[in-house]
């Protein structure tokens, strides 16, 4: 379903507070949750139902996982995971502060990166949803960043994007595998990367690249063919966020003006949709916004909770043509 045959049929803030983190929707599309300054929260989109399920906080990231009944979240660098009704909450010991939990498609483990103590040393751990199996990926990233995570449908390799080690620009794109030693370097980003993400087939990769006169959000195979340009030149582009079927691309534009622009835009072709225009905070004229697509494909969230800035959540609802 291309982004020529959705149109926007509602946009509207869902939440009552600000959340913190981006949301993370459950895999069937029912209830999201999201993190705020005093825990996690979950939230029904079908009428103003919030609950508080962790306290905390802050909370700068979470996933969900069905299968597992099981939330992971951030807080304060420490892992830790939590039904969805509050109960059974776990700390999950690591050697260093968390960063990007992401569970598998099959929701039956968890991965993440550990920025370990001592030593500057980033590198990619793998739990089970109860936190019984605690291991690490036997790979190494030479003192590089993590920039972006992300699973291949088969649950068993990574999407690994590794930035410079002052963190500002993405030089590789990797294929981990988590059992044993299988480590692929992928066809390498366009210079001047700063954000990227894997399509969820893998088969194409979304980046956003600095250059000359603005930034510039192009789409190309995972092999490394086919690029092409969707959106720019801009003066910001942000929120990178792939839709569940692989076919759309949701971002933000942000020009100088009052708001940001959303657009979901295909991949093949060149339609694209007006999202909406989502206004800045005063307290934060530019802070950036989070996109996360609804599992069904048909709902967008988006707001400034980028796991840094603070934000109420919205979300655009679109009709397929």
């Amino acid at each position: 379903m291309g982004a020529s045959r959705l149109a926007v049929v509602g946009v509207a803030a869902v939440s009552e507070r600000e959340a913190l983190s981006p949301v993370a929707w459950a895999p069937d599309g029912r209830r999201f949750a999201y993190g705020a300054r005093d825990g996690v929260w979950v939230h029904d989109p079908r009428g103003p139902v919030e609950r508080l399920v962790a306290t905390g906080g802050p909370v700068g990231a979470v996933a969900w996982s069905l299968p597992a009944d099981r939330i992971a979240y951030v807080d304060r660098g420490t892992l830790y995971t939590v039904r969805p009704d509050g109960g059974g909450g776990r700390r999950i010991p690591t050697p260093g502060l968390v960063l990007r939990p992401v569970w598998a498609p099959g929701g039956d483990r968890l991965a993440f990166v550990v920025r370990e103590t001592g030593p500057r040393r980033t590198r990619l751990w793998l739990a089970s949803p109860d936190g019984a199996t605690l291991r690490p990926i036997l790979w190494e990233t030479h003192g590089r960043e993590i920039a972006a995570l992300s699973w291949y449908p088969d649950a068993v390799h990574l999407f690994v994007a590794l930035a410079a080690p002052d963190g500002e620009t993405i030089t590789e794109w990797w294929r981990v595998r988590i059992a044993y030693p299988d480590f692929r370097r992928l066809p390498a980003p366009p210079p001047g990367a700063v954000e990227a993400a894997m399509a969820p087939n893998a088969e194409w990769i979304a980046v956003i690249a600095g250059e000359r006169g603005g930034e510039r959000l192009l789409v190309q195979r995972a092999d490394g063919s086919g690029a092409r340009v969707i959106a720019g030149p801009a003066a910001r582009l942000t929120g990178l966020a792939w839709s569940p079927h692989s076919d759309k691309v949701a971002y933000a534009v942000e020009a100088g003006g009052p708001a940001a622009e959303i657009y979901a835009a295909s991949v093949v072709g060149a339609a694209r949709v007006r999202v909406a225009a989502h206004p800045h905070d005063a307290s934060h004229p530019s802070p950036g916004r989070s996109l996360v697509w609804s599992p069904d494909g048909l709902r967008l969230a988006f707001g400034t909770n980028t796991g840094t800035t603070l934000g109420r959540v919205w979300i655009a609802r679109f009709q397929a043509r």
